[in-house]
This record gives structure tokens, C-alpha cells and sequence, in this order.
């Protein structure tokens, strides 16, 4: 007959081993794991909550105005072809909008050039409201960004470049966007690369942790790159193995030991 004492001891290790095994790994896959069960109101705050994005270099900015002044407004508006017909450099086609140049300008009809890099969109509206004032009654401006975009790479469901929806397009957007992380995929790591003033950041952020929220990445700007690494091991994560052995484990020490309480 055969060792059932020893058969079970090593079935049982084996079953401990497995169920160590699954903790670990659902620890590793479960967002903002450090929040407690109950989360009182106002206990977690985000200081970015008035966030906008700047205007930067290469950025395309539809810009449109409304005013009394009906005659006026043909070449007030963005991509006008009246405008882009007696002045190209004034202005370009109703799809391209304005592009911020390399000085940071752009070029309006009438009024020339001027300075948008480091504005936000409602700062651009209130500075070209005052501006129009001179060529149409009562302007009303409205700025809204064509080439407003990130990307998502890595381990993830469906890489790729996206358009962002809104100005406050969060980490957690972006992630949805791609299909979340895969099981292989870091959450503890995951890399931010954006570029400000003509320089290139790298930042890592910790999905696993509460602190995402009032961290600087948590929204998005314009042309920033999310990477998402593999683990290192992709056998214990690999579509929930770990999870059907442990179960396998446990049914199997279960049986050894009726069959040994039996004899």
C-alpha cells in the first residue's frame, strides 16, 4: 500500500504553497488596495481638481467667435476660407485650425500674432474676447483643441493612440480606453512619459495605491505616453493558474485525508 501519511503532508504543502501563491498574485492586480473597507467622505481628496491643460507648441486650436456683428465673423473664425484665401498665413483650413508655432504664437486674422503657449483654454477665450472687441460687437470666443491625444502601450488590452474626451482625462480614462491592464501587466510601475518646455519626464505611478489620486499624473495632457510593464513572472499570473491548482491542491489533501481517517 502506499505512504498516505507522507502523500499528505505533501499534498498539503503543496495546497499551502498554491493558496500563497494566489494572495500574493490578487494583491498584485487589485487597484488602490490600500483603501480601507469603509472610506469616510472628504477622506481622500484630490488637490487636482480645478486641473486644465496648457497650450504647447504644436498644439491645433479650432478657434470660433459669435458676435452681433454678423459681416465681421466670416474672417474672425478659425479656418475661415474667405480669411485662408486673402491671407494663408492668417489662417488654415476648418479641419487644421491654428497651429501653435515654435514661439509659441499663433496667427489670427486682423489681429496678428499672439502669444498662447503656457494658456489654458479659458484664458485664451477671455484674452481673444478682449481682442475682438475692436472688430465685432459683443464676442463671444470659444477655443477647443483638435490634436488633444495620449497613448497607451504595453501590457494592456488594446494598445494604441486616443483621443481625449475632455481636458480632465484621468490615468484611470486612459487605461479604460485600452481595455485596463492585462493579468501580466504592473500595476505598482506604471510609466507616464510627457513633455514639457521642449523637455522630456518620466514618471512611475502606483495603481495599487490611493495616492494616484493626488498624484501630478493623474490627468493627462496632451501627447503623454502610458507604458505598462510585464511581470517578471508570467507563469503565476498567467489567466489564473494559480487560482485552479490551489483548488485542485485543497480537493486532493481533502480526499488523501478521508481515505486516511477511513483506514
Amino acid at each position: 500500500m502506499y505512504n498516505l501519511p507522507k502523500q499528505y503532508s505533501f499534498v498539503s504543502f503543496l495546497a499551502l504553497l498554491f493558496f500563497f501563491v494566489s494572495c500574493t498574485s490578487s494583491k498584485q492586480v487589485i487597484y488602490f488596495n490600500d483603501l480601507k473597507d469603509t472610506v469616510a467622505p472628504g477622506e481622500i481628496t484630490t488637490a487636482k481638481s480645478s486641473f486644465e491643460n496648457k497650450i504647447q507648441k504644436n498644439d491645433q486650436l479650432s478657434i470660433t467667435v459669435g458676435g452681433t456683428n454678423a459681416p465681421d465673423l466670416a474672417v474672425l473664425n478659425s479656418g475661415s476660407s474667405a480669411a485662408a484665401a486673402s491671407n494663408p498665413a492668417l489662417g488654415t483650413s476648418p479641419n487644421a485650425g491654428f497651429l501653435v508655432e515654435a514661439d509659441g504664437n499663433i496667427k489670427i486674422p486682423f489681429i496678428g500674432k499672439i502669444k498662447v503657449e503656457g494658456l489654458t483654454r479659458l484664458q485664451l477665450e477671455d484674452t481673444l474676447t478682449q481682442l475682438f472687441k475692436d472688430y465685432t460687437k459683443n464676442p463671444v470666443v470659444n477655443v477647443r483643441f483638435l490634436n488633444y491625444s495620449y497613448s497607451v502601450l504595453g501590457e494592456v488590452a488594446r494598445s494604441g493612440k486616443f483621443t481625449m474626451s475632455s481636458e480632465r482625462t484621468t490615468i484611470l480614462d486612459a487605461l479604460t480606453m485600452a481595455g485596463d491592464i492585462t493579468i501580466l501587466g504592473r500595476r505598482e510601475n506604471v510609466l507616464i512619459i510627457r513633455e514639457e518646455n521642449g523637455e522630456r519626464k518620466f514618471a512611475r505611478v502606483n495603481l495599487l495605491a490611493k495616492d494616484i489620486f493626488t498624484s501630478p499624473y493623474f490627468y493627462l495632457r496632451t501627447n503623454d505616453v502610458v507604458y505598462v510593464e510585464p511581470v517578471k513572472s508570467k507563469f503565476i499570473s498567467r489567466t489564473g493558474v494559480s487560482q485552479y491548482l490551489t483548488i485542485a491542491a485543497v480537493g486532493i489533501s481533502l480526499i488523501l485525508t478521508i481515505i486516511s481517517l477511513r483506514k
